[in-house]
């Protein structure tokens, strides 16, 4: 049970450290001829990741056609992190390596 719980604030510290302003974001999509792309990575086992990919395709502000597509890509691994505990203890605890994602626009 313990280890659940320093497993959970060690998530909450690495998601927490991965706040950095963006100022690049979009917040609306230009929903007259563009397409939306989500690309998001979540684990599925020790040894693979699955990377959703999704399509929105806007023309005259309707979403015309969404495509998603699923890949099982290798899992990178873990890796060994200090954390705090909720007693305020710093701990050694291990969390799955993430994938960056860089998108390329021609």
């Amino acid at each position: 049970m313990s280890s659940k719980i320093i497993a959970l604030c060690a998530m909450v510290l690495v998601f927490a450290g991965c706040a950095e302003k963006n100022d690049d974001k979009v917040k609306t999509v230009d929903q007259n001829g563009s397409v939306e792309m989500k690309v998001d990575v979540s684990h599925l086992s020790d040894s693979l990741d699955v990377m959703k990919t999704e399509n929105i395709f806007w023309i005259k502000g309707k979403a015309v056609k969404k495509v998603i597509r699923l890949d099982t890509i290798p899992a990178l691994g873990s890796t060994k992190e200090v954390a705090e505990n909720t007693k305020g203890e710093d701990t050694t605890v291990t969390i799955k390596k993430n994938y960056q994602i860089f998108i390329t626009v021609k």
